[in-house]
């Protein structure tokens, strides 16, 4: 069985102050945060492809509905 070595004397990984003030730029955060959650500029309906995929929907509904009436 192959035999672990832990490091016992190393020093512990904490941040310097310059580095958390760095991380602390809150408009970035927001401004990140409004990008990934920001609604789309083009509603799903003007989509050509969107649209093209409810033709095609529609279409198959339509064909499916005159073919049960039979």
């Amino acid at each position: 069985m192959r035999k672990f070595v832990r490091n016992n004397d190393q020093k512990k990984l904490t941040p310097s102050e310059e580095q958390i003030k760095r991380q602390k730029d809150f408009a970035r955060l927001h401004h990140e945060y409004e990008t990934l959650h920001k609604r789309r500029k083009k509603p799903l309906y003007r989509d050509p492809k969107f649209f093209l995929l409810l033709f095609l929907l529609g279409i198959i509904l339509l064909l499916v509905l005159l073919e049960t009436e039979k």
